[in-house]
C-alpha cells in the first residue's frame, strides 16, 4: 500500500526520536533524480540536534581515485585535527608501496571516532547520493552499519536507482534489511501532493489549469520546481479563494495564481532537463530520445520498428530509464513518467532531423501493418506528405476515420493539395466523410461541391445522405429538406438509402413545424424498414417516427419508438452512430419525465459504446447530457466536471460553447462566484447563438445573465435577459428550461411591478404546459407561474409537492421559498420561517449561496428572520431530516434496491451510497432496509402522504 509523502515525513521523525532514545539503526532512502531525497532526510536533522542528537551530514560527489573516503570525511570530519590526521593516514597509503597497514589504519581512526561520540551520546550520519560516493567511503558506511545494531548510533543514506554500481547495491543491501534496517521508497507526489507543493511555492492556491498544466512533472518535485519557475512570469494571482494571511515578515498569501497563457502557449521546459540524465548509458539515452519521437507512450513493438532492431535489444536499452523510474510500465505500454521530460528530449532533436525520423518511423509503422492512428500520428508531427504518404492516406483513409477522425481530417486537408487525379476524388470524399463525423462546418459546403460533381445515380444519392446529415447537424433544416426532396425525385437505386432519405424528410418537416405531415409520413417508413430487416434502416425509420411523436407532444409514444429503433441498432455495428443518437435522445426523454435510472442506464451505454467506437461527435454530446443531468440532480461539482470533458473534446458544434459556458456560468452564479460567473460568460463569442441548434441550448446562459443582472439589484435587467423565453417559435418552444424561465420572469417581473409580463409569462406557460400535457415539468412550472401570480399558498404547496417527487434539488429550494413568501404576504410568519429554513437548507446542500441571500433578503424585508444557525437546524429524525441527497437513497432503497444498483443509477460511488445509507437508518432510527421500506409504505398510504409544507 502506498505511503504518502506526509506520514513518510512523520516515519522519520520517529525514527530520528528513537535514535534519540539511544536505539541504533540503519536507514536507507531511494527515489529518482529530483524525488526530494535531500529534502525527506534534510527536514529530520534540525529536529535531531534539538533532541541532542550528534548530526554529521554530507552529499557524496563524483568520486576520483585523488581522494579516497572524501564522502566520508566531509560528513565526519568536514574541518579541523580530525580530518588532517586521516588525510595524512591516506597520503601515507599513497604513497608506500604496501599500503593495507595505512588503509586500514585511516578506516580504525574513523570508526574509532564514532565509537567515540557514541559513548557520550546518540549519533545521526547522513550520507545524501550515495551512489556518487567513492568506494572507500561505502566499505566504512558497511562497517558502520554493522556497527549500529551495537551503538547508539543512527546511519540514514539516500541513492538513486542510476548510476548501478555493485558496491552501492552491497552497501544497500545491509543497510535496508533486517532488524535494525528500513528502506523508505520516495513515490512520485500524488495530485493532491503536487498541488500542495505548488500552494507553497507560490503563496496560493493554484487553479485549475496550473494544476493541470503540472501534472507535465509526474510528481516529481524537482521538476516541478523548475516548471513553477519557468512558468513565474506567466501566472497570475487573483484574490478569489482562501483568504489572504500574512508570514512572519509581513508578506500576503493567499488567492489562486492561474496561468495567463493557454497551456498550450506556454514555453519548452527548462534546457537542464536533458543534461540532468547524465547517468544513464549512451544507448539507454539515445533510445530514451527516439520513444520520444512516438509521443507520451508507446509499446517496445514500435520503438523496434522504429529503431529497426530485434525488440529484446530495445527492451535491454529500456532497462535503465524504466529503474529511473523515467518510464512506467501500464500494462499494455510504456509511458513518459514526467511529460516535461519527453518534451524536453524531443525539443533536443533538431527540427530536420526530427521532421526526417517521424517520416521513417510512419513508414516503418505502416509497412509492418500497425495501427493507422500510430501511422498518422507520425505524419502529422512529420511535415510535408511525400508521395508514398498520399497514396497510404487514399488507400487507408476510412480506417483512419474510424479510429482518429481528427487526425484523419487534418491529414485528408494536407493530403488534397498533393495528391494527383488519381487519388483526389478518394480524398476529397474521406475528407468530407471525417468532416461529417467531427461535425465541422464545412462538411456541407464539401459535400454539396461533391454531389454537384458525382454522375452515377447511386454515388449523387449516397453524397445526398450525407449532405443532408451535415445540413442537419447545423441546424439548417429548410435546406436540409430541399436537398431530401430533390434527391427522392431523382432515381435511387438502393432501396436502403431510398428509406434512408425518406426518414429525413419526416425529421426536417417535423423539425419545421409540420409534425403531423411527418408522422403520417413515417408509418409506412417503418412498416417497410420492417420488411427490409436492416438494422440501421430501422433503427433510423423508428428514430424519424420518434422524432414526429416527440413533436406532437406524445412523449411516451416517442420513447417506445425510441427503444425499438435501440434495439434495431444493436444488430448491427453499422448502425452504432445511430444507436449512440437514439440513446442520448432516450436519456432526454426520460430526463424530461424526471425518471433518473433509464436516464443513468442510457447514459451509461452511450459513453461506453462512443468510447469503444472512438465517436467523439456523440462522446460530447453524452457528456453534455450526463452534464446536465448531474446539474439537474443537484450534483454541481460533476456536473461541471462533465462540461470540462465535453469542452476538451476535439469537435466544433455550434450549440458546444453555449452549454459550457453557460452551465459553469449558471452554477458560479447560483454560488455567488460573480466574478468567475462573468468571465464563462464572456468567453462567448459574439455568433454564439446564430445557430437553431444553439439558441435551443441558450437557457442556462439566459439563467445566469438573468441571475447575475438580480445580483447586482436591477431586477428589470434580469426580466429582459428572459424575454425570449415569451418567444413561441418552433426552436424557443423546445428551449432546454424555457418553463422554468418563464417561472422566473413571473417572479422578477412582480417585483419591480410589471405585472403585464407577468400575466404574459404565466400565459405562455399555460401554453406550453397544454402542449407537453404529458410532462411533469411545464405542468409544475405552471403552478409556480400561477402560484407566484397570485401569491396563493394553496397552488404554491402543490408546486412543492410536485417538486419533491421531482428530484431536483434546487427546483425544490425555489419551491420552499416561493411558499415562504406567500405565507409571510398572508400573515402566516412562523409558517414562512419554517419554509424558509427549509429552503435555505436545500440551497446549503448545494453550495448555493446566492440564492440563501436572496431568500433571505427577499423574507426579512416581509418581516421573516431564520436566525445565525436556523439553516443547520433541521429535524433529527423522520423523514424530515433527510436531506435531498438521502431521500433520493432512501426511495430506491424502499424499492429494493442494491447499493451498487443505487450507485449506478443517481452517478454515484459505493462508498457515498453506504454512507448515505447509514445516515437514512439512523435518522429514521431502524436497523434494516426491510424497515425503510415499511416506513416508506406507511408514509406514502397514511395520513402524512402528502409530502407537502403543512406545519
Amino acid at each position: 500500500m502506498r505511503v504518502g509523502r506526509e506520514a513518510q515525513r512523520e516515519e522519520l521523525r520517529d525514527w530520528v526520536r528513537a535514535g534519540a532514545r539511544g536505539r541504533g539503526g540503519r536507514l536507507l532512502v531511494e527515489g529518482e533524480p529530483g524525488a526530494g531525497r535531500t529534502a525527506y532526510v534534510q527536514g529530520a536533522l534540525a529536529e535531531a540536534g534539538a533532541l541532542g542528537l550528534r548530526v554529521r551530514y554530507a552529499a557524496a560527489e563524483p568520486f576520483t581515485a585523488e581522494l579516497p573516503l572524501r564522502a566520508a570525511l566531509d560528513c565526519l570530519y568536514p574541518e579541523g585535527a580530525g580530518r588532517a590526521a586521516v588525510i595524512d593516514l591516506l597520503r601515507e597509503a599513497r604513497e608506500a608501496r604496501r599500503p593495507g597497514g595505512a588503509w586500514l589504519a585511516a578506516m580504525d581512526l574513523l570508526v574509532s571516532g564514532v565509537g567515540q561520540w557514541c559513548a557520550r551520546g546518540p549519533v545521526l550520519l547522513v550520507l545524501d547520493d550515495a551512489h556518487w560516493a567513492d568506494p572507500a567511503t561505502l566499505l566504512l558506511w558497511r562497517r558502520l552499519g554493522r556497527a549500529a545494531d551495537r551503538l547508539p548510533l543512527r546511519l540514514a543514506v539516500t541513492r538513486r536507482p542510476l548510476p548501478r554500481r555493485p558496491e552501492v547495491e552491497q552497501l544497500c543491501a545491509g543497510l535496508g534489511t533486517g532488524p535494525g534496517g528500513r528502506t523508505v521508497r520516495l513515490e512520485p507526489l500524488t495530485g493532491p501532493e503536487s498541488d500542495g507543493a505548488l500552494r507553497e511555492m507560490l503563496g496560493a492556491e493554484p487553479g485549475p489549469r496550473l494544476r493541470r498544466a503540472a501534472r507535465q512533472a509526474g510528481g516529481n518535485p524537482g521538476l516541478l520546481r523548475e516548471l513553477a519557475a519557468q512558468w513565474a512570469g506567466l501566472m497570475e494571482i487573483t484574490r478569489e479563494g482562501p483568504e489572504p494571511r500574512r508570514d512572519d515578515e509581513g508578506r500576503e498569501f493567499g488567492g489562486v495564481a492561474e496561468l495567463s497563457v493557454p497551456e498550450e502557449e506556454l514555453p519548452d521546459p527548462p534546457d537542464s532537463l536533458p543534461r540532468s540524465l547524465d547517468y544513464l548509458s549512451r544507448s539507454a539515452y539515445t533510445t530514451l530520445r527516439h520513444a520520444a519521437l512516438l509521443g507520451p507512450a508507446f509499446t517496445p513493438r514500435e520503438l523496434a520498428l522504429v529503431r529497426g532492431r530485434p525488440a529484446r535489444e530495445v527492451l535491454d536499452e529500456l532497462e535503465e530509464p524504466l529503474l529511473a523510474g523515467l518510464l512506467e510500465d501500464t500494462g499494455e505500454q510504456l509511458r513518459f513518467r514526467h511529460p516535461a521530460l519527453r518534451r524536453a528530449l524531443y525539443a533536443e532533436l533538431p527540427r530536420a532531423a526530427r521532421s526526417a525520423l517521424h517520416q521513417e518511423a510512419a513508414a516503418a509503422l505502416a509497412e509492418a501493418g500497425h495501427d493507422p492512428a500510430r501511422t498518422a500520428e507520425q505524419l502529422l508531427a512529420g511535415g510535408a506528405l511525400d508521395r508514398w504518404a498520399v497514396h497510404w492516406l487514399a488507400d487507408s483513409a476510412q480506417s483512419l476515420i474510424a479510429a482518429a477522425p481528427e487526425a484523419a481530417a487534418e491529414l485528408l486537408e494536407r493530403a488534397v493539395g498533393r495528391a494527383g487525379r488519381r487519388d483526389r476524388e478518394a480524398l476529397e470524399g474521406s475528407l468530407a466523410d471525417a468532416a461529417l463525423m467531427l461535425r465541422r462546418p464545412e462538411s456541407a459546403e464539401l459535400l454539396a461541391t461533391l454531389h454537384e460533381r458525382a454522375a452515377d445515380p447511386g454515388a449523387r444519392a449516397a453524397l445526398a445522405f450525407k449532405l443532408v446529415s451535415a445540413l442537419m447537424i447545423q441546424g439548417d433544416m429548410g435546406r436540409a429538406l430541399a436537398v431530401t426532396e430533390d434527391a427522392l425525385a431523382e432515381p435511387v437505386p438502393s432501396p436502403a438509402l431510398r428509406l434512408r432519405l425518406e426518414a429525413c424528410r419526416v425529421l426536417a418537416l417535423a423539425e419545421r413545424g409540420s409534425p403531423a405531415q411527418a408522422h403520417a409520413l413515417a408509418v409506412p417508413v417503418v412498416a417497410r424498414a420492417a420488411r427490409l430487416g436492416d438494422p440501421l434502416c430501422g433503427a433510423e425509420a423508428h428514430h424519424a417516427m420518434a422524432f414526429a411523436l416527440f413533436h406532437l407532444g406524445r412523449g411516451r409514444e416517442s420513447l417506445r419508438h425510441v427503444a425499438e429503433g435501440i434495439a434495431c441498432a444493436r444488430r448491427g455495428p453499422e448502425a452504432n452512430d445511430m444507436r449512440l443518437l437514439l440513446l442520448a435522445n432516450q436519456a432526454e426523454g426520460h430526463a424530461s419525465f424526471d425518471e433518473p435510472e433509464p436516464v443513468a442506464a442510457a447514459l451509461r451505454e452511450a459513453r461506453e459504446l462512443a468510447v469503444a467506437t472512438r465517436s467523439t461527435g456523440r462522446l460530447v454530446v453524452t457528456e453534455v447530457l450526463r452534464a446536465e443531468f448531474d446539474y439537474r440532480l443537484g450534483d454541481w461539482d460533476a456536473a461541471l466536471a462533465g462540461v470540462d470533458r465535453a469542452d476538451g473534446l476535439p469537435v466544433s458544434d455550434s450549440w458546444l460553447p453555449v452549454v459550457v459556458h453557460g452551465l459553469r456560468a449558471l452554477v458560479r452564479g447560483h454560488r455567488d462566484e460573480r466574478e468567475a460567473a462573468r468571465a464563462e460568460l464572456a468567453r462567448l463569442p459574439q455568433a454564439a447563438f446564430e445557430a437553431p441548434a444553439a439558441r435551443r441550448y441558450s437557457g442556462h446562459v439566459l439563467l445566469a445573465r438573468a441571475l447575475l443582472a438580480e445580483r447586482a439589484g436591477d431586477p428589470a435587467d434580469a426580466v429582459r435577459e428572459l424575454l425570449p423565453a415569451l418567444a413561441d417559435g418552433p426552436e424557443e418552444a423546445r428551449a432546454y428550461e424555457r418553463p422554468w424561465m418563464l417561472s422566473e420572469i413571473v417572479r422578477l417581473a412582480l417585483e419591480c411591478g410589471d405585472s403585464a409580463t407577468a400575466r404574459a409569462a404565466v400565459a405562455a406557460c399555460r401554453r406550453t404546459a397544454a402542449a407537453l400535457a404529458e410532462y411533469p415539468g411545464p405542468a409544475l412550472a405552471l403552478l409556480r407561474c400561477e402560484g407566484l401570480f397570485a401569491q396563493d399558498p394553496q397552488l404554491l404547496t402543490r408546486a412543492l409537492e410536485r417538486a419533491e417527487r421531482g428530484g431536483r434539488p434546487l427546483v425544490l429550494g425555489h419551491a420552499w421559498e416561493d411558499l415562504a413568501v406567500a405565507r409571510a404576504w398572508h400573515g402566516d410568519l412562523a409558517a414562512a420561517r419554517s419554509a424558509l429554513a427549509r429552503a435555505a437548507a436545500a440551497y446549503e446542500d448545494l453550495g448555493a449561496r446566492w440564492d440563501i441571500a436572496r431568500a433571505d433578503a427577499g423574507l426579512r424585508s416581509l418581516g421573516v428572520r431564520r436566525g445565525s444557525r436556523s439553516t443547520r437546524r433541521r429535524v433529527a429524525n423522520g423523514w424530515e431530516a433527510l436531506t435531498p441527497a438521502e431521500l433520493k437513497v432512501a426511495l430506491l432503497v424502499a424499492q429494493g434496491r442494491s447499493n451498487p444498483e443505487i450507485a449506478s443509477a443517481l452517478f454515484l460511488s459505493a462508498r457515498t451510497v453506504q454512507t448515505h445509507v447509514s445516515h437514512i437508518l439512523a435518522k429514521l432510527q431502524v436497523r434494516s432496509r426491510a424497515a425503510v421500506a415499511a416506513q416508506a409504505a406507511a408514509r406514502r398510504s397514511g395520513p402524512e402522504a402528502a409530502p407537502g409544507p403543512t406545519p
